[in-house]
């Protein structure tokens, strides 16, 4: 007798997955949203890191960058932070010392927000906007993929009598 294929998934193998693909949605609509429909305010940078990684990298990414701060919309404070690949070099901060920065949240969620120069569609440039636009697609391809959703069909083959 012949033994049955399992081509099943690990179920937590498959949680991870869906969950890491729609973060990754969320990192991607989120841009877009703050982008087309987000406000700005100016907000204040409490923490700031940056650590030299590679120094022959390509443009925007020999350093790694971490950003921590708050802003005030309507009188109630939200905290944020980011953390991104770049060229930007300011000293870190010290205990105490903040900096001002421009951020962008969506006005009827204000939890999502970033600084205004990762969001601003002028200033990501092109190339992270066809990013940010394709790449939910992709997405949603491989979570119906993952499914099962995307099998391919048998051909009907026509019977003659």
């Amino acid at each position: 007798m012949a033994e049955k294929k399992n081509n099943k998934i690990n179920p937590f193998i498959l949680i991870l997955i869906y969950v890491c693909l729609i973060f990754a949605m969320y990192i991607s609509l989120s841009t877009l949203a703050l982008g087309i429909f987000g406000k700005t305010v100016m907000g204040t940078v409490d923490r700031y890191q940056s650590r030299l990684d590679e120094t022959n990298e390509e443009l925007n990414r020999s350093r790694s960058i971490y950003k921590g701060y708050f802003f005030i919309v309507d009188g109630k404070e939200y905290r944020g932070h980011v953390s991104y690949n770049g060229d930007e070099l300011w000293s870190n901060l010290e205990e105490g010392e903040t900096r001002q920065e421009r951020i962008s949240y969506l006005p009827f969620f204000p939890y999502i927000n970033k600084p205004s120069m990762l969001a601003e569609v002028d200033q990501i440039g092109t190339v992270s906007l066809i990013y940010h636009i394709i790449a939910p697609i992709g997405y949603i391809f491989l979570f119906l993929l993952i499914t099962g959703k995307l099998k391919k069909r048998k051909k009907r083959t026509k019977q003659t009598f």
